[in-house]
This record gives C-alpha cells, structure tokens and sequence, in this order.
C-alpha cells in the first residue's frame, strides 16, 4: 500500500499514485530556474518520492538547499471528470509546482498535506511535473544570503538538527480525477453518548450558481458501519445550490466507546448519487478524554497516564515509517510493555501513524514543531514564525480531525522559540492557547501551552506538566525531594509574573525522565552512526568498539553486546524507581518516559532504533499496570541477618473490587508472608499497607536478596506483580593491625566510626601508616616520599597539584553530571577492592550514598589498568576514573572520588571504605601507573 495520504479517501474516483520515474537535481546556488533545470544533461539522479533526500543518497546525507524533482506521467482518458486534483502528503519544507510548464502554485510547510487543481494544465497522455523544493540551511549566514524570506529559526522544524534533516517531498503524491461535485472533506464530531455531526465539505463546478440544476439532481447518503459490517445509520439528503457545506446530525444506538482496551472504530461514508457518482470515507471513534479536579478522565472513568516519548524517527528513513506494519509491530510493543499513550515529540505523525493508533488503541499526545530550540545560538520568537506555526496548526486540525487516538496537543516545548520572560510573548501563548482550545473542545482534546522544564513554566494549560532528568542512583535524593515537591503543586510550574491564569485543577503530570541504555549492534554499523548533536563528542556514536577496546571494558564484560546488556539492566532499575516512585504519590496522574525507541545516537528508548526489545520488558511491563503493588526501601543497601521492615502501598486505578484481595509476598531465602485488603479501594487512590518484615540471611559474599510481590483478588486472579533485588553484604571484621592517620579536617568526622569498625588510629603518620586526606599537599607529599601509602578522598576541584596530568572536576552543571546523556559508574568486580562487595559490574543502587560529585580526568586509555573504578557517559565517552591506584615516587596512592558521608550508617559506604583500606594494607597494591611528586603549588590541605 502506499503510506503517502491519510485513510480518509475518495473510494469512488480514480487514482493515479505517482510513485516511479521521479529524478532529482541538486541546485546548490538556489537560483536555478526551470528551463536552465530541464535542459541540465547531467546531474538528475534517479529518486524516490515518499523518502527525503538525505536518506536516498550518501552525499546528501547533510544538503539543506534547494532541489528540483521532475516526473513524466501518462493521465488515462478523462472518464465524467471535470476536476484533475495533485496532492501532495508533505514536503519538507517549501515548493513551487509547474505542470507542462504552467506554474500551478506554492505551498510553505513541512509537514502537512495541500493540494492543487490542475484541471487546465494537464491532458491525456503525456504530462512533465516539475516541482522546485527549497529546505532552507541551518547554518545563519548561508541561509540569509540564499533564503533570507525563509530563516531556518523561524520555520518549524522540531527535532531534525538534534539528528538527521528531512527535506524534500518525504511523503506521497497522487493524482485525483474528480467529477464536477466531489466531497473535499469530511469532519465528524462524535460524543461518547453516540452522538455525532458530520460536517461534509463539498466543491466542484456543479456547485456554482451554473451547476444549479445538476446539485437539485444530486443526492449525498451518509451511512456508519459497525466493524462487524453492519449499518448503524443511513440518511440521504437532497443537495441544494448552496450545499458547499452539509452538516448531518445523527446518532449510533449502543455505541462503543473507543479506548485503549476496546479501539472500536466506525466506518462513515458519504456517497454522491445521482447526476454526480463519488464516494469518501473516514473512520472515528466514540471517546471523550477530561481534566477536571485534578484528575484525567478517559471515557468518564479515572485514568492513569502511562506515556513514553516518541521521536518518531526510523532507522533507515528518518521520518517516514518504514510500512504500516513496522509502525503497527512498534505500537503493540509499546502496549505489551504497559504504555497508553505516546507523546509525538516536536513532529507532525505521518498519516499512517496515526491510522495505526486508532487501530491498535494507542493515545496519542501531539505536538507543534518548534521552530527553534535551546540548543540553537539564534533562538527567538518572531511574528513570520507564530504565524507559520498557526498556519501549520490549522492544516493538522483539518489533515486530524477524525482521529479519536489524538487526546492531547501541545503549543510549545520547553519554551524552545519564546522567551517567557517577555511579557507580549507570554500574551500570545495564553491567546494562542485560548484560540487553539476553543478549536479543540468539540473533539475532546486538552491543551498545553508550554510542557515546561527548569528555567519555564505554564502561563494556562489544561495539564500542570514539567519535565526533570536525573541520574540514577547518583541523583536519587535530588530526585525524591523534587518529586515530593512537584507532588504539593509548587507556585514554580506556573508564570511567577502574576499573568498565570491557574485553576490549582489541572492533572500533574511528569511529563519527561528517562535514562540511557545502550542497544546491541548489528554486524554492520548503520550511516547514522556517525551523527552526533552539535558536535558534542559525549553524543557521538562512532568509535565506540574502539573505545570499549581502548579503555579495557572488553576485560569487564568480554563482549559490546553484553556490556550493552548490563546499561539495558540499569536502565530498567532506574526507571523502576522514578516510576514507583511517581506512583507513590496520589496527586501526580501519570508520566512519560523518554522514549519509546531509541534516535540515533540518543539510546534512552524502551526499544532499541530497530524497534527491538530491551531486555527488560516483562519486568517493566509488570510495573505499568493499572494497580501497581510497590514497596519503599527503607535503605539502598543491608546487611546479612539484619531485620528488615518494609513498607507497601498499592496505586489502584482499575475498576477491580479490590475488597477480600491479599498481597502475598516470597523471599528468595523462603521468607513469606501475606497482607489482606478487607475493603474496596475508590479508583485513582494510592493506599498505605502494611509493612512486610523480612530477616535476611546471613551471607558471606555479597548477595542479592529476591522479594517478590503479587496481588490477587478474592477469587485468585492475579492482578499485579512486582519484585525487588536487596543488596545483601557480609559484615567483616578489620584486622585491628591496620593503623590510620589524618592529616587534615575535611574528614575528621569520619574518625570516630573508623575507630568504632576496629582500625587503629593513630596520633602522628608514619611511612607505616595508611594517611587519610582530602588534598594532596605537603605532608601527603612528604609521606609518600618515605614510601608510605594515602587514601586521598577527592571531594573538590583542589584536590590533585596543579601541575599533575590528571584532575578532578565537579559533575553537577556540566555534561558529567549524566543527567541527559546517562553515566554509567562501573567498578572491576574481579579485583580488589570491589570484588568483596560486587554485585554487578555497573553499580546499581546499592551505591547510592557513595555516588560521586566529583571525577578523576587525565587519565589516558594506556593507564586503565590501574583504574579500579570508572565512569563513562553514553556510548563509552567521557571516560573518567572514580578510583585509581597511582605511584607517586616510592610511595603508593590511592585517588578516589566516592563519597563517605555516610560511613558507619550505610553497609555499602562502610564496607567499600573498610576494602579500600584492607586492600591498601595488603602486598597487593601494586601500581602501574606512575605520577611525579609535585612541586607543590599548594600546600595547605
């Protein structure tokens, strides 16, 4: 089939699907007229209509100019046509269309359908198209000097300089051959009741006050199918000469509301009999979708938002969908893995994507494409740009109108094109918003006028929604205390300039978290591989096999594809707590995980960019349930033996009686337990139970205690699953001969507890002591020299000498904080000191109070050997150490970045402390890597 218009078709007309023979010719200059294009000899290429350009060829992979296709098309005998329509599904971004040399029209907008009437220009046999496209460049200076009516900031563009552009005609084109009245449109507005309105857009000569007489000769029948086949309504209405527009009020008795569970779409067709023969169909949806009281409302009945981010871009075509079976495969997975509802980032869906989300009863979150970003050094607000963005508004609205999936549009994201902090700017978002929802409100869909992160905010808006990424588990604290915030309706998500117009009802929702999981690779490496963001090396794809080799991650993991595996493992804990966590709170109604699939060189998806599975999605999937079963660690990490209490909670948004169910619960060790539910539970309430009492067992090596969760109704159904890995460490004992010294008062606090775990301490250093320090400085030096061992613990940016290769850097503002682009924090489970305490070799969340502020740079690919711990951003960039043994003259130090605030408190921060510094004390600390002793630029610590 062909995925160039939407399923709303003319059935009864001819058709001419203008697919092959298309060539195309690169105009660099942007000057090229048509007669110097026909007569080139010889730079058409061969090409596709339905794709971009810089999909087609390897050489274009990055050509944002102008561009002329040309196609020459046999037109059959015209058959009682009287109108020859060309429509076009997109073209990215502007394009001038000559037919046989006539200049039939322009159209602006990259997006969206449009269509000319060529009647007059085109015959039977032999026709020549040309058409002329102009996507104009992102860079400002070419742009100004070849396009200045057309800047690149001020046209909508979304997402495509984040990855790959899209230009030329990437969407279909067909020929229409209509009769003197056809039916241009057909717009129904359905009610949950089963009520609708069929609002049939005529046009065509016959309704001109010549082709009077043939409208009383017509007749326009409206009739809805069920899927079984069978007619719910049928009305036939006489035509009068100024029926351009017929409006038909009707209603289905016993209709079936569309929703996820139950996608029941109905069939309309509208027939012109009579003088006039012509036939178009659409399909919709019975479905409303509210906010109200805080709440979302699908159906009339509570609902819980359970979104991902969709980028909507394909491996291999960018934005065009590979079939409608590819789209449809991606959708059901989505689905598998719990997801209701998919947020169309920055991108207008193609046609068929969105037919598949009618079909496959997937919602559907939409938005405008920005014409700038925050990332783009030109990035501002201008009256061309709203008005383009209007413009494009009211194509989508007709292209979309019958899709019941569609339940959510927003205006602006992340404020990315308006500067909020101008008050006129801000008054054209609330009338933009005004006027959008005004439009919207007869098909139920909710607005959003600006999806807001740090640094913005919501002027009015139907959804209170903010975005927020940390990392996991290094951030997790950052993340709770944010999420409680959000969770009491902060006055920070709205205008803090007294213009917010704000109901204190409208749905909170998180509307962006994610973190990065890298995919398994084919044999052979895609051309996007190449692509980064702006230069940005941390984005960069490329060379990652090189690096896995270079900095010694094939000894860790023997295999990319497995390394790939244990960030897929990290990616999913940390999802799993930022979503229970959000499920904890009865306030927040829902979120949207980003994303769906990963986008080239962005890889946070649940699927891969293939739209493979991670291997994580049955235990997602048990998790983006309508009743969630969870639990709140009282800790990140335990002890063998200790008793453990554990509270639970169920967030139920199903409409199972829950009276008589029990959450029953199983240990791994062959603990178990059960807590009763003795009454209903009101749909959309997140409820406190009973905490569970677990004594875990004695281990001695590290070892993960299992604790599975399941809820059944008083039946024995199962309604939920959930489980959870408690990192479970032996407690050893010091050798009491291990003596210790501090030179300085960054960690004085520390001393006690060492003392308390049995180390020595001692009142002056010796080269026979382990020193203990926060900054290298003389008496370190000194120490080393006499052949003596440091700890030296690195919480700030003057740690090291000033004059070592190597430094430390802090994290937070930079891109090392992982918030976007995830870190991975790895450590060597095979060696000491981590291999007393592994549990993998990626830390999970057993290191959360030992997560690092702070990083060790310098340190080359040839010296990693004597990096015992690590950290690396992405697709194995940025590698930095977190610890590392170094020589420094006769003496051996040992350089971390870990945090120790809670030694004595936390099992993990004890016990990786206690390690370091048995391990110090041992004949196995012997470094490779070699530094100087310094010339001593500081000396204080």
């Amino acid at each position: 089939m062909s995925l160039s218009l939407p399923l709303q078709s003319s059935d009864g007309t001819q058709r001419v699907e203008l697919e092959d023979g298309w060539q195309i010719l690169i105009d660099p200059s942007g000057r090229m007229l048509r007669e110097t294009a026909a007569e080139n000899v010889d730079g058409w290429r061969n090409t596709r209509v339905g794709l971009s350009w810089n999909v087609q060829f390897e050489d274009l992979r990055d050509y944002m100019g102008a561009a002329w296709y040309r196609l020459h098309f046999e037109l059959p005998q015209f058959r009682d046509t009287r109108h020859v329509l060309l429509k076009f599904g997109a073209v990215d971004y502007f394009c001038e269309v000559i037919v046989n040399g006539v200049t039939i029209g322009t159209h602006e907008g990259g997006y969206t359908p449009f269509s000319f009437e060529i009647t007059n220009a085109v015959h039977p046999g032999a026709n020549e198209l040309m058409i002329r496209v102009v996507d104009p460049p992102m860079n400002e200076a070419e742009n100004r000097a070849l396009f200045p009516e057309m800047m690149y900031n001020e046209i909508p563009h979304g997402k495509q300089n984040w990855y790959v552009q899209n230009s030329g005609i990437w969407q279909g084109v067909r020929l229409e051959l209509c009769p003197s009245i056809y039916i241009e449109r057909l717009d129904v507005t359905p009610h949950v009741s089963g009520h609708f309105t069929v609002d049939a857009r005529l046009a065509g000569l016959g309704l001109t006050a010549e082709g009077g007489s043939l409208t009383r000769s017509v007749e326009l029948r409206v009739r809805v199918f069920e899927k079984s086949g069978r007619c719910a309504f049928d009305q036939r209405t006489a035509l009068t000469p100024s029926s351009h527009n017929v409006k038909i009020d009707g209603s289905v008795a016993g209709a079936r509301p569309w929703s996820p569970d139950d996608p029941e779409l109905y069939i309309l067709t509208a027939e012109l009999t009579g003088a006039v023969s012509y036939r178009r169909r659409t399909r919709f949806g019975f479905r409303s979708f509210e906010a109200k009281e805080g709440k979302l409302y699908l159906n009339g009945e509570r609902f819980f938002m359970r979104a991902a981010l969709d980028q909507d871009f394909y491996p291999e075509t960018i934005h065009t969908p590979t079939s409608m079976e590819f789209v449809r495969d991606m959708m059901l997975k989505a689905k598998r893995l719990g997801i209701n509802l998919l947020r169309c980032h920055l991108k207008v869906a193609h046609p068929v994507y969105l037919d598949v989300a009618d079909e496959t009863g997937m919602l559907i979150w939409t938005e405008l494409p920005s014409w700038s970003d925050s990332w783009f050094p030109s990035d501002h607000f201008s009256t061309m740009a709203a008005i383009r963005a209007d413009r494009m508004f009211w194509e989508i609205l007709i292209r979309d109108w019958n899709h019941p999936s569609i339940v959510l549009q927003t205006i602006m994201n992340e404020s990315w094109g308006i500067n909020l902090k101008d008050a006129a700017q801000r008054d054209w978002l609330h009338a933009t918003f005004d006027r959008i929802k005004d439009l919207l409100e007869p098909l139920g869909r909710l607005v959003v006028d600006n999806s807001a992160c740090e640094g913005n905010f919501h002027v009015k808006s139907d959804i209170d929604d903010f975005h927020q990424y940390y990392s996991m588990p290094d951030h997790v604290d950052l993340w709770d205390r944010w999420l409680a915030e959000l969770s009491s309706r902060p006055s920070w998500t709205f205008s803090p300039y007294g213009d917010a117009v704000r109901t204190g009802q409208e749905p909170l929702v998180v509307s962006e978290f994610g973190n990065w999981g890298l995919p398994k690779l084919p044999d052979r490496l895609p051309w996007w591989f190449n692509v980064s963001f702006g230069e940005r090396g941390v984005t960069k794809p490329a060379g990652v096999i090189d690096r896995f080799h270079d900095y010694g991650f094939d000894k860790l993991f023997g295999s990319f594809n497995e390394l790939a595996e244990e960030t897929q493992r990290h990616q999913f804990i940390s999802l799993k707590h930022e979503i229970e966590s959000i499920r904890s709170y009865a306030s927040l109604q829902g979120y949207v995980i980003t994303g769906i699939t990963d986008v080239h060189w962005e890889v946070n998806g649940l699927l891969d960019m293939w739209r493979n599975e991670k291997l994580y999605v049955k235990d997602l999937a048990n998790i983006q349930t309508s009743d969630l079963i969870a639990c709140k660690m009282p800790a990140y990490s335990f002890y063998g033996g200790d008793r453990v209490e554990i509270p639970t909670f169920i967030s139920h948004f199903s409409r199972v009686n829950l009276a008589g169910a029990m959450l029953r619960w199983t240990s791994i060790s062959g603990e178990s337990g059960h807590i009763p539910i003795a009454s209903d539970l009101p749909s959309g309430s997140v409820i406190a139970l009973a905490p569970i009492r677990i004594s875990l067992p004695g281990v001695d090596r590290p070892q993960t205690e299992r604790l599975e969760l399941e809820l059944r109704d008083r039946n024995g159904d199962r309604l939920a699953e959930n489980f959870y890995s408690l990192p479970v460490l032996p407690r050893r004992p010091v050798a009491p001969r291990i003596r210790l010294a501090l030179t300085n008062e960054s960690h004085k606090y520390i001393f006690p507890r060492l003392k308390d775990s049995g180390f020595v301490l001692a009142v002056r250093p010796d080269p026979a002591q382990i020193m203990i320090t926060g900054s290298y400085d003389s008496v370190v030096e000194t120490h080393l020299q006499q052949g003596g061992k440091a700890l030296l613990i690195a919480n700030s940016e003057t740690a090291l000498p000033a004059d070592w290769p190597i430094k430390t850097v802090v994290r937070s503002g930079t891109e090392l904080d992982g918030r976007w682009f995830s870190n991975f924090n790895w450590i060597r489970c095979d060696v000491e000191p981590f291999s007393g305490l592994a549990f993998t070799p990626i830390l999970g969340f057993e290191s959360a109070r030992v997560a690092p502020n702070h990083v060790i740079l310098g340190v080359e690919p040839e010296q990693f050997d004597d990096v015992l711990s690590g950290i690396t951003y992405g697709w194995l960039n940025n590698n930095c150490a977190l610890a590392a043994q170094i020589q420094v003259g006769p003496g051996k130090l040992f350089l971390t970045t870990y945090r120790f605030q809670f030694y004595g408190s936390d099992p993990y921060a004890t016990e990786l402390l206690n390690s370091i510094l048995c391990y110090m004390d041992s004949p196995k600390m012997q470094p490779g890597f070699k530094l100087p002793t310094s010339s001593m630029a500081h000396t204080k610590a």
